[in-house]
């Protein structure tokens, strides 16, 4: 189920920007197991005050399977910029995020990957980081109709942690990345699904 909730624009959340191009597709988990994707989404919101810094992303879903989308997918979402070197290169963004999204990791001081990604965030079920199948259900398929959208391969999708290097998001997957390989591939068959309806 999709829930339209967009976050007012503002410089902390939702800056109003438009993307320059879509190269991937980032997950992340909230690192909260109490909150929901409708109380995810408000934290955002809350950001707009300016006093906790930058944070969003575009889709959140929840531990029901409910996907709260928060800003469209043509603008920018702050879900993985940085200024901190990735501890295995030394260079702020790491290798595959250079390879990635090119000029858009290379010239940190002036833009982010977050100027051609979507953003989307999980909410755990737990503190180890484990997603409900409801959640990993949605997401996948969220997931498909984002990468059918924007002309992309599953090879697209990435994660938070393989974006900055230092980053221990989504924690199941960072500790696990054979559990983020076999999301991959439900995400791979959800493109099959959907194509078949068009």
């Amino acid at each position: 189920m999709m829930i339209e909730r967009l976050l007012t624009v503002n410089d902390y959340s939702r800056p109003g920007r438009s993307l320059g191009e879509v190269l991937g597709v980032v997950l992340h988990w909230t690192a909260n197991p109490n909150a929901g994707a409708v109380a995810t989404r408000n934290y955002f919101e809350s950001k707009k005050s300016g006093t906790g810094g930058y944070a969003s992303a575009h889709y959140v879903v929840g531990q029901d399977g409910e996907v709260v989308r928060c800003i469209p997918e043509c603008e920018v979402a702050y879900h993985c910029g940085t200024d901190r070197p990735d501890p295995k290169s030394g260079l702020v963004y790491t290798e595959d995020a250079r390879r990635r999204f090119g000029h858009y990791a290379t010239n940190y001081r002036t833009e982010s990957p977050n100027m051609c990604t979507i953003g989307v965030e999980l909410c755990p079920d737990d503190w180890s980081g484990s997603f409900s199948g409801k959640t990993l259900r949605a997401a996948a398929e969220l997931c498909a109709g984002i990468l059918i959208r924007h002309n992309l391969g599953t090879d697209a999708l990435t994660t938070h942690g393989a974006v900055v290097g230092w980053k221990d998001c989504p924690k199941l997957w960072v500790h696990n990345p054979a559990l983020f390989g076999s999301f991959v591939l439900d995400v791979a068959s959800w493109m099959g699904k959907l194509r078949g309806c068009e």
